[in-house]
């Protein structure tokens, strides 16, 4: 037995931003953005126009990898504000935090309380339409948004499914402006999800198909859209699609947390953790996901995935995890990061030790 669900309106193409204009109902609009992205992929400018003559504000001053505390700031302006659409520009954690703030127009509550928990709300909060401007984190189309607590050492998800977008509109234009580190990083962002969703327990038919194609589309585009060649960004920004509608159902695991530990310990980008672990996590399920990794060979024409995916990493200047040199204090830290998020071990495909923690971040 098996489910899929995701609510999400999509509509994916060159100069899609523009249908803005057709999925917009009535009422006050908010839009969500991080200090430069929205204005330097030109995704403002065309909002501007979409929304003239409309009452409309603009939140610009959501930061990368956002703590509670920013997140707070968004969903008080939104309660203060009480617009009836809330209009996501950005990467993941602008989108991120826009839907949580939309869904708590309605929903009482603070940040701070909420990071880690599961279906909080009790109702929907504004209409949410989600405009994605990298192409990594798939957050139009999750119900995930990632939130920072330094101070406890948290960073989990508030997951709801009041929190999917009721839009995406995936316009790969918005991409064109990001720098060859901001397309890298995304990309193996992308393949992170599609990878550890393929893996997860919970994976069925339809995340599976998702996952795969993602996979494929990474390996494929992924150089290209790096040195600015268009048509491999739109590719890259489907990949991510993937993967945002695999992680959706089928979840993240153990990569994205040991990723998580990395980005408290050092500030790491999110995207440079994830190439950091995959493979050191792969090697790790070792014999349980072979046969899975055979199905990928196939589709790919490799012979062997993880030494495949171990090229492909370096050839972008990821370090290995031995590298690092993490300190003792820094190992510990690490590992009760990565046993605190209990929930995450049941999409596992295998068990998982403290032991097994440490040799991981130690690259042994």
């Amino acid at each position: 037995m098996w489910r899929w669900a995701n609510p999400v309106e999509v509509r994916f193409g060159e100069g899609v931003l523009k249908d803005l204009a057709d999925v917009l109902p009535e009422g006050r609009v908010l839009v969500v953005t991080g200090r430069s992205s929205a204005r330097k992929s030109g995704a403002l400018d065309v909002i501007e126009e979409v929304l003239s003559g409309r009452d409309w504000k603009l939140y610009d001053g959501v930061l990368p990898e956002p703590t509670y505390e920013v997140a707070q700031e968004v969903v008080d302006f939104v309660r203060d504000y009480r617009p009836h659409v809330v209009v996501a520009v950005g990467g993941g954690s602008v989108l991120d935090v826009a839907k949580l703030a939309s869904a708590m127009r309605d929903n009482p509550g603070k940040v701070r309380d909420l990071i880690g928990i599961k279906e909080p709300f009790d109702r929907k909060g504004a209409f949410t339409v989600a405009v994605p401007t990298t192409s990594g984190s798939g957050s139009e189309v999750t119900p995930f948004c990632v939130i920072m607590d330094r101070e406890r050492y948290k960073k989990a998800p508030v997951t709801s499914r009041f929190c999917y977008p009721d839009v995406a509109l995936d316009d790969p234009k918005l991409t064109y402006s990001c720098s060859k580190e901001v397309t890298v990083y995304a990309g193996v962002d992308a393949l992170s999800h599609c990878i550890e969703a393929y893996l997860s327990k919970r994976a069925n038919p339809v995340t599976t198909l998702f996952s795969v194609k993602g996979i494929e589309l990474v390996f494929r585009y992924l150089r290209n859209a790096a040195e600015g060649d268009a048509y491999a960004k739109n590719r890259m920004m489907l990949a991510s699609l993937y993967g945002g509608f695999a992680i959706s159902n089928a979840g993240a695991g153990l990569v994205h947390q040991l990723g998580h530990a990395l980005t408290f310990l050092r500030g790491y980008a999110h995207g440079l953790t994830m190439g950091i672990f995959l493979v050191p996590v792969l090697e790790f399920y070792g014999d349980r996901i072979r046969d899975k990794l055979s199905y990928l060979e196939g589709i790919l024409g490799v012979k062997h995935f993880i030494f495949f995916l171990n090229r492909f990493l370096k050839d972008f200047g990821f370090p290995e995890v031995s590298q690092l040199n993490l300190s003792e204090q820094e190992m510990e830290r690490a590992v009760n990061f990565v046993l605190s998020r209990k929930s995450i071990f049941e999409v596992l495909p295998v068990k998982v030790t403290e032991e097994d923690l440490r040799k991981l971040l130690a690259g042994e």
